[in-house]
């Protein structure tokens, strides 16, 4: 089994400059194998010097990204199940299923992660499953104000996969936990 930390559009420093105490707190805890994260974290000496000691990280370009040049998309495969990781400025509108899933499908991912909403999302679709982990930092579309912060962990094992959504107010955390098996070649709630 591996543990994964998801998340991303952290925008710090240009738009936040932290995560809340209690996301901070679980993550050092978490004793993840890796994390994938969706891009724009703006810069990324200082997004790591306000989140705690990260695994292995697996990082595409957001829109945002100004120091560094990444692939615009991963494909990765977790135990037995293949992963797409896509920031999602390449959709229009932002978060458009239907253009994700026609990549997801070219890739041949049974799971694509992808950002740039700032709104987390569990989908399933035509046989695949959609993840966004919204914004770990709250940070807003525009230039001021916080949101609510969210992240994501998986549990992967062989064909099985639960994914636990984090949702924080700034004062409070809440958690939904959903489970997943590719069965016949489609992922399945279960």
């Amino acid at each position: 089994m591996k543990r994964v930390l998801v998340f991303g559009d952290t925008h710090i420093p240009a738009r936040r400059d932290s995560i809340p105490e209690s996301f901070d707190r679980r993550i050092r805890s978490g004793k993840y194998d890796l994390a994938l994260v969706t891009g724009d974290l703006v810069k990324e000496k200082a997004m790591r010097s306000v989140m705690p000691p990260l695994p292995e990280c697996h990082i595409v370009q957001g829109n945002m990204d100004l120091e560094s040049r990444r692939n615009h998309h991963e494909e990765l495969t977790i135990e037995e199940l293949r992963f797409l990781l896509i920031h999602g400025t390449q959709l229009s509108p932002r978060g458009n299923i239907d253009q994700l899933s026609e990549i997801a499908s070219k890739v041949e991912a049974d799971v694509s992660i992808h950002g740039h909403t700032h709104e987390p999302s569990v989908e399933l679709f035509q046989g695949r499953l959609f993840l966004n982990p919204g914004t770990i930092s709250g940070a807003t579309g525009g230039w001021g104000g916080r949101k609510d912060a969210s992240f994501m962990e998986m549990e992967v094992a062989g064909t099985q996969l639960v994914v636990s959504l984090f949702l924080s107010d700034w004062s409070s955390e809440m958690e939904s936990r959903t489970r997943y098996s590719k069965i016949q070649g489609q992922m399945i709630a279960l």
